[in-house]
């Protein structure tokens, strides 16, 4: 009788259906309004600011013609600022472009699942929106320190230094759980934690070792660093040459966009400590917070998955009522709306929060400003777009680009909730 190792040729090899192994994206920049086209920047945008009203005021008791006390003028300042540049490269060889248009389709049909450009453009497209929302969440600025980060070191857990590799694990509060599961050879700076020294350039991001751990394997060849905690994580080249993202902007008590925060209380966000877990009644507390500063039309929180967890657990102890039969049972939520003082907040799942962090966003008040959202718009109306044939080698070369930065025009409409704690939901260190 033959065995399967005699007649092994016999056997063909299968292959499956291609899978996008990414999630779908709830992002910020679907929340905020790209500035309309007319008013797109030339040297800048600016737009003023109400900082005070009129307090010219008398009081009179006699009925007298009484004179008046003299005006105090309403004061009003202008904002300004642009849009920073971010620009995602895919170069591919002629060998694999044309291997691939050999036929293409699932299982056994053609030799390739998709043409070389087909993935690469999805690719280029995926990252550029990956890109484009750390830098509207997480942007750390112009400044010669780091105004935010995607992480803060907690632990060094490996390796003498980072030509070791290093495996290090970062805080609770600042993981990104929907980040670093796409993070792989992303490349990033290490700065230590005055956010301007920098620890090593250009390190590349190995592995997410751990499903249940806040840890990563880092990775520089020939470098003699040693990341150490409280150190700080940012994207590569992006320190004094991004945008301030929405951290920077809930953060800042200092001139911001050429209006001084500590000066001009408007135009300087809330911020709360949750101090644990995140509850209706502090949302509630929250709420009632900015509505004294004219939040009437409600908005939107954004939280990480695990807090949106433990605040449905809490919302159905709440549910008396529902639609359940002998034959069918639906239990939990899947999108929890509050009736606040401000109007109601719609709390939304964003893939790249921070577990420690969630931002309110009132309606009507989140911008995008700069010359153009991510395109492969042609220039000049070329057929090619950002498609290039490389003079030098033998390949093409494709871009996607976007020059944009998020502005709050009224910031202390706005808070940022810090310090939560999800019990038996976060990820944690070691």
């Amino acid at each position: 009788m033959a065995s399967l190792a005699s007649i092994q040729g016999n056997f063909k090899q299968r292959y499956g259906r291609w899978i996008d192994p990414l999630p779908d994206e709830h992002t910020l920049a679907d929340f905020g309004d790209f500035i309309p086209t007319e008013e797109r920047p030339g040297a800048g945008y600016n737009f003023p600011v109400l900082t005070g009203i009129e307090h010219g005021q008398t009081a009179n008791l006699d009925g007298s013609a009484f004179t008046l006390n003299a005006a105090v003028d309403s004061q009003v300042i202008q904002a300004t600022l642009d849009g920073a540049t971010i620009l995602v490269q895919s170069v591919v060889s002629y060998d694999v472009i044309y291997k691939s248009l050999n036929g293409t389709g699932n299982g056994n049909a053609g030799g390739a699942y998709k043409t070389a450009l087909d993935q690469s453009v999805q690719s280029m497209l995926m990252g550029g929106g990956f890109y484009r929302e750390l830098a509207l969440a997480w942007g750390p600025g112009s400044g010669s320190a780091a105004a935010s980060n995607i992480g803060v070191v907690s632990a060094s857990i490996s390796g003498a230094n980072l030509a070791a590799p290093q495996v290090v694990d970062l805080t609770a509060a600042s993981w990104i759980p929907g980040l670093w599961i796409l993070a792989m050879n992303m490349r990033v700076d290490i700065y230590q934690s005055d956010g301007s020294t920098l620890r090593a350039s250009e390190v590349i991001v190995q592995a997410r070792p751990s499903t249940s751990l806040t840890r990563l394997q880092l990775y520089k060849s020939g470098s003699s660093a040693t990341v150490a905690a409280n150190d700080i994580i940012v994207p590569f080249g992006w320190k004094s040459k991004s945008c301030y993202g929405l951290e920077a902007i809930y953060n800042n008590a200092t001139t911001l966009f050429g209006i001084n925060a500590a000066v001009v209380a408007p135009w300087r966000c809330l911020t709360f400590n949750a101090g644990g877990g995140l509850t209706r009644a502090k949302i509630m507390a929250y709420a009632a917070q900015v509505a004294v500063n004219g939040t009437k039309t409600g908005g939107k929180l954004f939280v990480c998955s695990t807090t949106f967890a433990v605040l449905a657990e809490e919302f159905n102890q709440y549910q008396r009522y529902n639609r359940n039969n002998d034959r069918s049972k639906t239990i939990g939520s899947a999108n929890i709306t509050y009736d606040t003082a401000c109007g109601l907040i719609e709390v939304v799942v964003y893939q790249y929060m921070k577990q420690g962090s969630a931002f309110f966003i009132a309606s009507d008040n989140f911008r995008r400003v700069g010359s153009t959202d991510l395109t492969m718009r042609p220039i000049g109306g070329g057929a090619e777009g950002f498609f290039t044939h490389l003079t030098d080698r033998s390949g093409a070369q494709m871009k996607v680009f976007s020059n944009q930065a998020p502005v709050f025009e009224m910031p202390y409409r706005n808070f940022m909730i810090t310090g939560i704690t999800n019990t038996s939901y976060d990820v944690l260190p070691a």
